[in-house]
Order: structure tokens, then C-alpha cells, then sequence
């Protein structure tokens, strides 16, 4: 949230071998255990199945990918995929989730032949006694993809793909993938064997594209950052402005006793977070950061890993805010470096928020009073905090609707 080496999610692509030996595994569907998504109802019966974790992407990446997908990608991924066109682009590429309607068609190589494939993307609500209910709490569902898919020409059968993030750290993402109401239920299973290689291939392609296609391209864009000179103090002044369309003030009052832990520290920042847990927990959770509480975190900025103590303080007793809160919605805390604590001086941090114009967001201003030390260890650290808080704070409309709509609202 405040400060962060370079990320461990990154890998470098398969090479051709690799690729050859995902494509030679055949039409038999991955084994791998599946643990049931949260509010799932039993699912219909399949006529093809596969299910299989993925080492080292995160769900976000794959959220960002349904509606971001290229031919570089798609013929990266696997071999036997040998074009790519969207017939229909999707409505809203700019975020993550899938955008209703959106068609493409695609060669691809699979079950002994090759075949002319048209996916289109279904309506969420079409699969809602299947997935995850919280899904519908947000603007696009964040752990699924329903597609009707069209081989040859041939009527068309479902594909529900599910995934949620697992393993250590959460950094893994674990795949369970269905096709219903197929005519031809061995070619189904050869596309869903198929689609699973194309997803494995995807590991290092899919979170390269999210970090630098939609954090750096995209979400970098909707803001701005000023950096202060050294003042007297040999402290530095950062400043962000920033408007976040799709939250509330009101979930952003409620975030900060919420956080909780690792997993949802990773829903905020599924790259740059790396841990978090509460070593003083807020005694009553509510709509006001709870002065007092203190969060030890672990995160990236830029290319170096920070772990930090943050403690909830009183903006009214010393050492008061380095900036006046105007705002109504804040969150004043003091932030160190967990293993210098003693010997750098302490730092601050301000947010503050109000609606926004439309009405449909926040405009978030946040102020870091950090001291120039921190240049020498890292000469960019001032640029890589600002482009750290962008990256961060516009990820919140992609999970915290859904989440302070079912824990506060009861929805």
C-alpha cells in the first residue's frame, strides 16, 4: 500500500520443447484435484471436463485476458492454435472480466484435425446456479467465463470455464473447465483438452500482458503524481490525484479494517502485493479505520520489496498529518520500514477521498511524506511510489463492490 524486488510472479516463456510437449499430452483431460468455489451450486452434468492448476499467474490475468485476447497471444500460448480475429470486439476491453456478445474465431489444431472454432461469450446470469453468486455483485464476473463455442459449423454447445487463485502466496490459479449440451461429446472433449494446453501456454504471456498492457498502459493513465523537493526535514512530499470510477465512498471507509489478509491483499494488488497480516487487528471493524491498528505488509515498488509497518493514527494528536484533511473520507497513517524502524525517521501517509463529479466514483487524494534516504535506496523511488498508488487504488472497483456488498450489505 505504501512502499515494495521484482516481482517472482514473472517467468519467461516456454520454450518450443515445452509447447511440443504440452500439445503432445492429447485429447485426455488434465487430472488435477478441484476444490469447490464458494456459494456454488452443483454443476449440470458435463459432457467433457478438465481440471488443472496453473503455477504462477494470478486469476486477474486470465480476467484480463478473455477480453484482451490477440493472435500473438492466442498463437504464443500454443501451437496448435493457427489464428485469431475477434468477429464481434468486446464492449469494455479496459477492464477485468468478459464483455458480453463479444465473438471471435479461431484455427486451431486439436483431436486429429483441424478446426475453424466460434466462441461467443454468453450472458453472466445464463450460468448463475453454477458459479459463484458473488459474481453478480459486480460489474463483470470475476471468476468464470460462459461461452457458446461453434466447431465447424456444427450447433453450438457451452463452455463454462472456473478458476480462483490457490497455493502458497496465492499466486497459482486453478482451473476447472465444462462443456454441457454437446452433440458430439468426444469433440468436445478434444476442445476442452485443447483449451486447457492454450490456458497452461499462457502462464508468463497472460501476466506479462496484465502488468504492462492494463496496470502500466491503462491504469497508470487515470491519475497523476507530483513529487516535492527536499525540505528541511530531508523529507520528500509525494502527492496523487485520482479519480476511481465504480466505488463508492462508503466501501472505501469500510476497506481499511477489512483487509484482513494475504489473499485479499492480493485481490488489490495481485502483482505488487506480495503479504499482509494484522499485528494489532482493529477492535471493531466498521466504516472508520481504527486508530491503533497496525498492518505489516509486504509489497513491491518499482523493483525493490519493502516490508512496512502501518499504524492507524489519530489526526488530531501529535504528530499530526503532514497535510490538512478537507475530505470527508480519510485514512491517516504512519508507515516504516519493519527492519530500520529505530534508525530511519518515521513517514506518514494521508488518503482522502469525496464523491466524484458523476457521481459514479471517488476522487482520491493521497499524500506521502517519506524521508529522502529512501533515495539511496532506490534513486526512482518517489516516481515507483507514485506509479505504485495508481496501479493499486484503480484495481479497487474490479473487487470491492462485490466484497462490501455481501459483508456489509448482506447481499
Amino acid at each position: 500500500m505504501a512502499f515494495a524486488f521484482i516481482s517472482p510472479l514473472f517467468r519467461r516463456r516456454a520454450g518450443l520443447c515445452q509447447l511440443l510437449a504440452s500439445t503432445a499430452m492429447g485429447l485426455a483431460p488434465v487430472a488435477a484435484s478441484w476444490v469447490a468455489l464458494p456459494s456454488v451450486a452443483q454443476a449440470q452434468t458435463a459432457a467433457a471436463s478438465a481440471s488443472f492448476t496453473i503455477k504462477d499467474a494470478r486469476p486477474e490475468a486470465y480476467s484480463w485476458f478473455w477480453d484482451n485476447a490477440d493472435e500473438g497471444l492466442f498463437k504464443g500460448a500454443n501451437l496448435e492454435n493457427r489464428s485469431f480475429k475477434w468477429l464481434q470486439v468486446p464492449a469494455t476491453p479496459q477492464h477485468l472480466g468478459y464483455s458480453t456478445g463479444a465473438s471471435y474465431e479461431a484455427l486451431s489444431y486439436f483431436g486429429g484435425a483441424l478446426h475453424k472454432v466460434v466462441v461467443t461469450y454468453l450472458e453472466p446470469a445464463t450460468q448463475q446456479s453454477r458459479v459463484a453468486s458473488d459474481n453478480f455483485l459486480g460489474s463483470k464476473p470475476y471468476s468464470f467465463l460462459a461461452a457458446n463455442v461453434a466447431i465447424d459449423g456444427k450447433p453450438p454447445f457451452t463452455v463454462l470455464v472456473q478458476y480462483n487463485a490457490v497455493g502458497q502466496g496465492y499466486g497459482d490459479s486453478q482451473f476447472r473447465i465444462e462443456a454441457t449440451n454437446a452433440a458430439d461429446t468426444a469433440l468436445a472433449q478434444a476442445y476442452v483438452s485443447h483449451l486447457g494446453r492454450t490456458l497452461r501456454g499462457l502462464q508468463s504471456g497472460v501476466m506479462d500482458g496484465l502488468n504492462e498492457r492494463y496496470f502500466n498502459a491503462v491504469l497508470k493513465t487515470r491519475g497523476h503524481y507530483t513529487i516535492g523537493k527536499v525540505d528541511k526535514n530531508l523529507n520528500v512530499t509525494l502527492t496523487i490525484v485520482q479519480e476511481i470510477r465504480g466505488i463508492t465512498p462508503e466501501m472505501l471507509n469500510w476497506w481499511w479494517d477489512h483487509i484482513g489478509n494475504t489473499e485479499r491483499y492480493r485481490l488489490w494488488q495481485p502483482i505488487d502485493h506480495v503479504t499482509f497480516e494484522w499485528t494489532v487487528p482493529p477492535n471493531s471493524p466498521d466504516l472508520m479505520y481504527d486508530i491503533g491498528a497496525v498492518q505489516k505488509v509486504k509489497e513491491y515498488v518499482g523493483k525493490s520489496a519493502w516490508t512496512l509497518s502501518i499504524a492507524g493514527a489519530d489526526p488530531h494528536a501529535a504528530p499530526l498529518p503532514p497535510v490538512a484533511i478537507t475530505d470527508p473520507g480519510y485514512f491517516y497513517a504512519r508507515t516504516n520500514l519493519t527492519l530500520l524502524q529505530s534508525v530511519l525517521p518515521s513517514n506518514s501517509l494521508v488518503h482522502q477521498w469525496k464523491p466524484n463529479a458523476t457521481g459514479d466514483g471517488v476522487v482520491l487524494t493521497s499524500t506521502f511524506v517519506n524521508t529522502a534516504l529512501a533515495l539511496v535506496l532506490n534513486p526512482t523511488f518517489f516516481n515507483d511510489l507514485g506509479s505504485h498508488a495508481l496501479r493499486e487504488f484503480q484495481m479497487l472497483p474490479y473487487f470491492l463492490p462485490r466484497l462490501y456488498r455481501r459483508e456489509q450489505l448482506g447481499e
